[in-house]
C-alpha cells in the first residue's frame, strides 16, 4: 500500500550548482592570491627601481658638481702659476689673461687678483679694482693654500653684475700668488656663479621625472639648502637621507618629509673629507613614494578589473559544461520521477526509457578495466626497458663526456674543461675574497725532443711534463693542456701578486730537471706567463687568457726559461 503522506525528503544542490560554486570559489581564491603576489612584489620592485633610479642621479650630480670645483681649482692653481699673474705689477697684462678664462667658462663670474695687503689689483671687467678685500673669506683662505670657499649670497659684486632671474650666489676658489722667497704675496680668485648648479639639476630631472615630482637637493654641512626647491632653498634641513651622505655614505632610503609625505631619496656627498681645496655638500634626489607606486597601482588595478571578467566567464563556462554533463542523469531522473508520481496516483508508469550513458557506462567500464591492467602491463614492461635504455645512455654519455673535457694523450683537463672551470675558479676568488693566478705555460726545447728522440718519445715527454705539473701542484688547483706544448695551471687562494711569482719560480725550477725518456733523458724548460684575477676584475675568459698568453710571451722574448707576470 503507498503511503499518501509520505515523508519528504531533503533536496540536495544539483551538480551544476556544486560545479559552478566550486569553480568561483577556485577562481576568487586564485586571482586573490594572484593579486596579492603581484601587488607586493610590483611594489617591491617599483621601489627598488625608483630608489635605484634616484641614487644614480645622486651620483650624477655629485660627479658633475665635483668636476666643476675640481676644474676650477685646477684652474686657480694654474692660474697662480702664470707669470703674468704672479706678477701683477702690470694690471692690463694681467687682466687680459683673466678675462681670457672668464670667456672660455662662462660661469666664472668674477677673476681677481689681490696683493698681500687685500687690495684688488687686477679683475675682470676691472670690476672692485683698487677695492680692498681682506676681511673675505676667500682672501684670508686663500693666503694659506688652494681654498674652496662655500655657498654664499654675493656682496660687493651684487650691484656690479648685470641683473638676472635668480639672485646672485657664489662659490669662490682661491690659491695664493708666491714670490722667488715662496712667501704669498697675493691671492688670486674666481667667484663661480652657482647658476651652472641649477642648470645641471634641470638637465638631470628629465620631464618624466619632474612630472613624477623629482627634486634634486643640494645641502651645505650646516643643513642649508642651497640648491632645491623654491620652499626650501637657504632653510635647514633635517632627514636621514641628509645625515647619511654627510657621513660619507651612498645609496637609497625611504624617509618621511617635513611635510608628512613619504620620499624615496638617493643619497651621496661631494669632495673629499679634509681638503680644503673640495667642498663637502650632501646630494638628495628624492620623489615621493607615491609617484614611484603610482604605475604599480594602475597595473593592480587593471588585473582587478580583468581577473573579475575571467571569473565571470569561467562560471559561465562551468555552468554551461555541467549541464551538458549532468543531462543524461537529469533525463534519467525525471523518468524515475514521472515514474513515482504515476504509481502514486494509482496509474501505470510509463516504461523507463534507456538513456544513452548508463549501459554505454556500464560496458564502458569493464572494456576500461580490462584496458588498465594491458596498460600497466605495457607501461611496466615499458619502464623496465626505459630504466635499462636510460642506464646505457648515462653511462655512454658519461663516457663522452670524459672524452670532450680530457686531452687523450695526458689525460688532464682539455681546453674546453678549461674554459668551464674558469668562472667557478673567478666566483670562488669573489667569495673568498683572494686573487687566483692563470699560469701559461709554453715549453721550451719541445720541438729538438721531437725531432732529435721521434714523435713517440715526444709524446712520453708531454705525459711526463703534465704528470709532473700535476704532482706539483695542490688537489684544489687545476692542470691543463690546450694543445701542443702549452699547458695552463690555475691557482686558487692566493695571498697576492708575489705568491704567484713564487708558486710559479717553484714550478719552472721542477721543470727544469731531466726527464727519463724511453730510450734517452732530456732536459727542457718552459716559459711561464702569469695573469692575476683579482676578487673585484670583471669576468672576461678570453681577456684573462689573453694577458696570460702575452705574459708568457714576454718570458719567450726575454730569453725563455723565465716567468714574466702580466700587467
Amino acid at each position: 500500500m503507498i503511503n499518501p503522506n509520505p515523508t519528504p525528503t531533503r533536496r540536495s544542490l544539483r551538480l551544476v550548482t556544486i560545479t559552478m560554486l566550486t569553480v568561483s570559489i577556485a577562481v576568487t581564491l586564485t586571482v586573490l592570491l594572484h593579486l596579492a603576489l603581484v601587488s607586493h612584489f610590483a611594489h617591491q620592485q617599483a621601489r627598488k627601481e625608483a630608489q635605484l633610479r634616484l641614487q644614480q642621479l645622486s651620483w650624477q650630480m655629485r660627479d658633475s658638481l665635483n668636476r666643476v670645483t675640481n676644474n676650477a681649482i685646477v684652474t686657480v692653481k694654474l692660474l697662480a702659476e702664470l707669470p703674468q699673474v704672479r706678477s701683477y705689477d702690470k694690471p692690463d697684462a694681467t687682466r687680459s689673461v683673466l678675462e681670457s678664462i672668464q670667456r672660455e667658462v662662462a660661469d666664472y663670474a668674477w677673476i681677481g687678483v689681490a696683493d698681500a695687503d687685500g687690495k684688488v689689483r687686477a679683475a675682470t671687467g676691472r670690476m672692485l679694482e683698487g677695492v680692498q678685500v681682506e676681511a673675505r673669506p676667500w682672501f684670508q683662505a686663500g693666503l694659506k693654500g688652494a681654498h674652496a670657499t662655500d655657498y654664499h649670497p654675493a656682496l660687493l659684486l651684487n650691484k656690479l653684475l648685470p641683473k638676472a632671474a635668480d639672485p646672485w650666489r657664489f662659490i669662490d676658489m682661491s690659491a695664493p700668488l708666491k714670490g722667488a722667497d715662496g712667501q704669498a704675496r697675493g691671492v688670486v680668485g674666481v667667484h663661480m656663479s652657482w647658476q651652472w648648479a641649477r642648470n645641471r639639476a634641470r638637465q638631470l630631472l628629465t620631464p618624466a621625472l619632474r612630472e613624477y615630482g623629482a627634486e634634486v637637493l643640494v645641502v651645505r654641512a650646516d643643513g642649508t639648502v642651497i640648491l632645491g626647491p623654491e620652499q626650501l632653498v637657504e632653510r635647514k634641513l633635517d632627514s636621514t637621507s641628509l645625515h647619511l651622505a654627510q657621513a660619507g655614505r651612498t645609496g637609497s632610503v625611504r624617509e618621511e618629509g617635513p611635510d608628512g609625505k613619504v620620499y624615496l631619496t638617493g643619497y651621496s656627498r661631494t669632495g673629499t673629507a679634509g681638503d680644503p681645496a673640495t667642498l663637502q655638500w650632501a646630494v638628495l634626489v628624492r620623489h615621493t613614494e607615491d609617484a614611484a607606486l603610482a604605475d604599480a597601482r594602475a597595473l593592480e588595478h587593471r588585473m582587478i578589473v580583468l581577473s573579475v571578467l575571467m571569473a565571470l566567464v569561467l562560471a559561465g563556462c562551468a555552468a554551461l559544461l555541467a549541464r551538458r554533463l549532468t543531462r543524461p542523469m537529469d533525463a534519467l531522473s525525471g523518468a524515475i520521477e514521472q515514474a513515482v508520481h504515476a504509481t502514486r496516483a494509482g496509474g501505470r508508469a510509463d516504461e523507463i526509457p534507456v538513456v544513452d550513458g548508463f549501459h554505454e557506462a556500464q560496458v564502458l567500464s569493464h572494456a576500461m578495466r580490462e584496458l588498465v591492467r594491458s596498460e600497466e602491463a605495457h607501461r611496466s614492461a615499458l619502464e623496465t626497458m626505459n630504466q635499462q635504455l636510460e642506464s646505457t645512455v648515462a653511462a655512454r654519455t658519461a663516457e663522452l663526456q670524459a672524452l670532450l673535457l680530457h686531452d687523450a694523450l695526458t689525460g688532464l683537463p682539455n681546453r674546453r674543461a678549461l674554459m668551464q672551470t674558469l668562472p667557478d675558479a673567478m666566483r670562488r676568488a669573489a667569495r673568498a675574497g683572494k686573487p687566483c693566478a692563470l699560469l701559461f705555460l709554453d715549453m721550451d726545447g719541445f720541438k729538438g725532443v721531437n725531432d732529435t728522440h721521434g714523435h713517440e718519445e715526444g709524446d712520453e715527454l708531454l705525459r711526463q711534463f703534465g704528470a709532473r705539473l700535476c704532482e706539483a701542484v695542490r688537489t684544489t688547483d687545476l692542470v691543463a693542456r690546450l694543445a701542443g706544448d702549452e699547458f695552463v695551471v690555475v691557482l686558487e687562494g692566493l695571498s697576492d701578486e708575489q705568491d704567484a711569482h713564487e708558486k710559479a719560480n717553484s714550478l719552472l725550477e721542477l721543470l727544469r730537471q731531466p726527464y727519463a725518456l724511453r730510450r734517452a733523458s732530456v732536459t727542457v724548460g718552459a716559459s711561464i706567463g702569469v695573469a692575476l684575477h683579482r676578487p673585484g676584475d670583471a669576468h672576461d675568459l678570453d681577456a684573462w687568457l689573453a694577458r696570460a698568453d702575452g705574459a708568457m710571451y714576454a718570458a719567450k722574448r726575454g730569453g725563455k726559461n723565465a716567468v714574466a707576470l702580466a700587467a
